[in-house]
């Protein structure tokens, strides 16, 4: 009688540890992060038990967008409960262990605008040169403070800056691990210059260009007027093109290649 009884033990026993082992256990805590636009089941939970294929499929399973970054928001165990039947999964089936609230957040890192201004005169150099420091950034500055995702940030210039006679406009995208997050496009003014135009519209100016170390002149028409330092717009007949050029002194322009 006692042999009997001692099988049936461990016999239930056995079954119970088979049972428990072959149903898959969800856990969420009730603060989770997440770092993709849209999360899934397997970004906020622990899936345990079961088999591999079939914790996988649970894994996969979206179940709606991601908090802004910086941001959070609520997900509930009813909103679980209704993705796993859309998805032809009875619950009951499921050990699910989370609190009925869970509060997702998405970490997020700051910008400030200093450091998107500095990247932009660093690319207006090697057209103004160390002039770039004196060009003022339209409108007033402030401390503004862009948020974006968590990741390696960097910037990226769009196109050539467009550089006028008052006016340089620089676009610049904003890249966090290799996608391009965001997009700002910033405009800078001249400095104003006291000192006398020296070239004029119309007028004929003789065109330096430096290749190589070799000097190369040529002659050409201003197409805007313009004092020592600034940048216009010039045409050369002999090629039919116009140039950006850099005013050196009266009459004599430098292009900038």
């Amino acid at each position: 009688m006692r042999a009997g009884l001692s099988l049936i033990l461990v016999l239930g026993w056995v079954s119970a540890l088979l049972t428990d082992e072959a149903t898959i256990r969800l856990q969420i805590e009730a603060e989770v992060k997440v770092r993709a636009p849209r999360f899934r089941l397997g970004d906020i939970a622990l899936v345990e038990g079961g088999q591999l294929e079939q914790r996988e499929r649970l894994k996969q399973i979206e179940l709606g967008a991601s908090p802004l970054p910086g941001q959070t928001r609520r997900f509930t165990r009813q909103q679980l409960l209704t993705r796993l039947r859309q998805h032809g999964i009875d619950p009951a089936t499921l050990q699910i262990q989370m609190p009925d609230t869970v509060q997702i957040s998405r970490p997020a890192q700051t910008l400030a605008e200093d450091a998107l201004v500095q990247f932009a005169r660093e690319q207006l150099k090697p057209l103004l040169g160390e002039s770039a420091t004196e060009w003022q950034l339209e409108g007033e500055k402030t401390a503004s403070i862009f948020t974006l995702p968590e990741g390696t940030l960097s910037f990226q210039l769009m196109g050539e800056p467009r550089i006028g006679t008052s006016m340089a406009t620089v676009q610049v995208a904003v890249v966090v691990d290799g996608e391009v997050r965001a997009r700002h496009t910033l405009r800078f003014r001249a400095p104003a210059h006291t000192h006398t135009v020296l070239v004029r519209t119309g007028e004929t100016v003789q065109v330096q260009v430096r290749v190589e170390g070799v000097q190369l002149e040529v002659a050409g028409v201003a197409r805007a007027s313009g004092a020592e330092g600034e940048i216009i717009p010039v045409y050369i007949p002999t090629t039919q093109k116009t140039v950006r050029a850099r005013i050196v002194e009266r009459g004599r322009v430098e292009v900038i290649l």
